[in-house]
């Protein structure tokens, strides 16, 4: 079966690059509905870009 949701990535540079790709979506969409998605979405890889930042740092 196709598993559409990929799990997390624990690289901090493809974080980093998903949360620029989802900004500037949010800058170029003006429809409200999808805005607010991506908003929450980016928010989300967000959370996981200094979780995983952080968690590099701890363990240096």
């Amino acid at each position: 079966m196709l598993n559409l949701i990929d799990s997390p990535p624990n690289d901090p540079l493809e974080l980093a690059e998903q949360c620029l790709a989802l900004a500037t979506a949010v800058i170029k969409i003006n429809e409200a509905s999808v805005k607010e998605s991506l908003q929450f979405i980016l928010h989300e890889k967000m959370e996981a870009l200094f979780q995983a930042l952080y968690h590099t740092e701890g363990s240096v």
